[in-house]
Order: C-alpha cells, then structure tokens, then sequence
C-alpha cells in the first residue's frame, strides 16, 4: 500500500501540464507551473491564418482582452494549444469590374490547417458588387450557394486548367 502511495506521489509531481510556448519568437513544447490548468494561444481561422499575431502561446489562460476580442483560445490538456498548419495554396482572386466579377491577374494565398482541405472559391452568377466577394479561399456558405452569389471551385480544378495550357504550349 506503500508503494502505491509513494508512486501516486511521484506521479502527481511530475505530471506538469505541458502548453505550447513563445520564446523569443519560438513556439515549443514547454512544462507550466504546477497552478497553471489551462494553455492559452492564438485562434487560427481556417483559410486566413492566426487571427492576431500579437497573441503569444503560452500556459494559463486567455487576458481578458483577447476574449473579448476572440483572438485567444484556451484548452486543458498536453500541447493542446498546438496550430498544425497545412501548406499554403493560391486561389484566385476575382474583382469587380462594371457589372460583374473578373478574375484578377493575381492571386491570393490561403492558409490552412494540416487536416483541412485545400478548397478555392468563386463569385456566382448572381453575384454583384454589393455582395462583397472578398476572398476566394475556401468553401462557400450553404446560403450563398443557395442564392447563387458563390460557387465552390478547386485547387485542382485550377491546376488542370494550368497543365492543360502548358501542354497545349508545349506541343505547338
């Protein structure tokens, strides 16, 4: 029964929550203090990236703040604080001209997370200036595609148009 205390013991000390820290600039894996429950870090929003890059990661929680800003999270388990983000892809990018959207000759990068696909978006055919077509990262709104201002594309769908024109290139 002894035993069982003492490695009760031993195992209650060295269990420290482990969060994701800034220091210096560098984010890793870092023991907290033994009072700290909870990690806090910056919120990640899928297709845009880290909501405020002055939120650091770090042990305890949130300042009052950034929840009300929502720019921080908090969670309560190893590491939890973690971004795993994806690689980064184009979409294009579209703009308003006269009376309907065109693709621009730019193109903008999307930022993900390792687990989220990489999914592009377009202006619909009812789409007009007012309904302000921001971005063409991601996926649309069910709402959206139900009124037809937006209508989902693809990463792949972009690359095959490009394949295809280098090829036809190439062969002339």
């Amino acid at each position: 029964m002894k035993f069982l205390v003492v490695l009760f013991t031993l195992f209650a000390f060295s269990s420290a929550l482990k969060c994701h820290k800034t220091d210096n600039g560098t984010v890793a894996s870092s023991d907290c203090p033994a009072d700290d429950t909870k990690c806090s870090g910056p919120v990640f929003v899928e297709y845009t990236g880290i909501k405020n890059a002055t939120v650091v990661y770090n042990c305890g929680e949130c300042t009052a703040n950034q929840t009300a800003n929502e720019t921080c999270v908090e969670c309560a388990s190893d590491d939890c604080n973690a971004i795993v983000a994806g690689e980064d892809f184009m979409c294009d990018a579209y703009e308003f001209k006269i009376d309907a959207f065109v693709k621009s000759e730019t193109q903008e990068t999307c930022k993900r997370l390792e687990a989220t696909a990489a999914n592009c978006k377009l202006p619909g055919a009812k789409a007009t200036a007012a309904d302000s077509f921001s971005s063409s990262c991601g996926v649309c709104t069910q709402a959206t595609l139900d009124d037809g201002t937006c209508k989902n594309g693809s990463v792949a769908a972009v690359f095959r148009t490009v394949l295809a024109l280098f090829v036809l290139f190439n062969l002339l």
